[in-house]
Parts: structure tokens; sequence; C-alpha cells
């Protein structure tokens, strides 16, 4: 992909089975979401084909394609609505009971029960009066809703806890085995149960495998888990 004349997504090949985790991680600025906005064609590439079961998708109507994708991203716009209706926006015919046993997936029910009206608890414009990590929970909410062929978490599981973070990514897994997940990420727990992770530098994949085998390979990844989990044990030392 050239932007600019700037060449920003330089040979980068995947494949994705249906019922398949892939993660896409790097520092940022690396080319994930631009992967993610090249999927949902908010641009197109300059080289190189993307199908989707066999499809260009340079040759699907925009509508087709992007209802059977969904995205949940980190900085998700909420209306002044409520939060049932947040939740039901990419799907207004959703009932009261389907609303529920998604929120439930994307572990949001419990913190909306507590709110002063429950699901009918009007939220301000981008969330205000909720943390981020229950904005992204709704988020994810939303887009689980249309029940999605392709589920796209962009970095949206970047503010929940890591018990938080490890339910959702085990109701993902649970309820989406014949269709295709792909997370972004800036923590390595989010994406180190995918079937395959890709390391991007500079519109480039620098590193790819599962979790174990990047972590044997002793590059960017490894050194970034083992920052991480030294910040998250110096973190529960200070709590």
């Amino acid at each position: 992909l050239d932007i600019d004349g700037r060449r920003v997504i330089n040979n980068v090949s995947f494949e994705v089975k249906a019922g398949q985790t892939i993660g896409l991680v790097g520092h940022t600025g690396a080319g994930k979401s631009l992967i993610i906005d090249l999927l949902s064609r908010f641009y197109d590439a300059t080289e190189g084909e993307i199908f989707i079961d066999g499809i260009n998708i340079k040759d699907m109507d925009l509508d087709i394609l992007r209802g059977n994708v969904a995205i949940a991203m980190q900085d998700i716009f909420l209306f002044s609505d409520t939060v049932k209706d947040n939740i039901a926006f990419s799907n207004p015919r959703a009932s009261f009971p389907e609303v529920k046993r998604i929120a439930k997936k994307a572990q949001a029910h419990d913190f909306i029960k507590r709110l002063d009206e429950g699901y009918e608890t009007i939220i301000g414009e981008r969330g205000v009066g909720l943390s981020g990590g229950q904005k992204q929970r709704i988020s994810i909410a939303r887009a689980l809703i249309v029940e999605p062929e392709l589920l796209i978490l962009d970095d949206a599981l970047s503010a929940v806890d890591a018990k938080t973070e490890e339910a959702i990514l085990s109701n993902l897994k649970e309820t989406r085995q014949e269709k295709t997940t792909i997370i972004t990420a800036h923590r390595l727990s989010s994406v180190m149960h995918a079937k395959e992770i890709l390391v991007l530098d500079e519109g480039k994949i620098i590193e790819r495998g599962t979790h174990p085998e990047l972590l044997a390979q002793k590059g960017w990844y490894q050194r970034m888990w083992e920052k991480q989990q030294l910040e998250a044990k110096i973190e529960g030392s200070e709590s």
C-alpha cells in the first residue's frame, strides 16, 4: 500500500481459515491498523490482492463486505443513548434478550447491571461516565451482535484487566469456532493463543509463528513478552 507516495505496507502475506484467530503485533505505526483498513476497504491496495472466501474484495459490494466484517476499536464512539441501544446500534432489530446474551459474551453484563438504570441507563457521548475498559466491552458487544464472519479487535482489549481479557478471549474461542477473528494488540497476552502471530515493523512482517515459536526465536516478540511480564509483576507487587 502506497500513501502520499510512501510505501507503508510491503510484501505482507498471510492466510486465515474460518474458525482461526490471527494476531497482529508491533510498535505504534508498524502497520497493524493499516492492514485492518485494507480489509475493510477504507483503502485499496496499490499492489497485491485480498481475498475473502476466494473472492477479491475489490469485486465485492461494499455493503456486503462491511456487513460481514465487524470492528471493535480501542477508542469507540458511544452515543448519548441507552446502553442497550449503543450495543444494538449495528443490529437495531436485536431483541433485549439478545443484547443481554451478547453483553455477557463481552463481559459487560455485570457492570451494566450495576448502573443506575441497568441497560436503560443513558450514557454520554464518547462514553462519558464509563471507564475505558467498560467502553471497550460495549464496543466488543456492539461488534459481536451482528455475528460477523470476520471479527476484528483493533487493540480493543487494551483497557480491560487481565482476568476480563482472558474471559472475553475464552468466550470468543468457544462461540466463534466456525468464524474468523483478527486481533491487533500492544499487550501480547491478547494474542498468545492465536493460531499465528505476525510481528510487524515499518509495514513488513519481521517475525511470524505461534506464541511458543516466537519466544524460541528470541527476537522482538520474545523481548517484548519478557518486558511486559516484568511490568505486570512490578504492577502486581505495588497494588
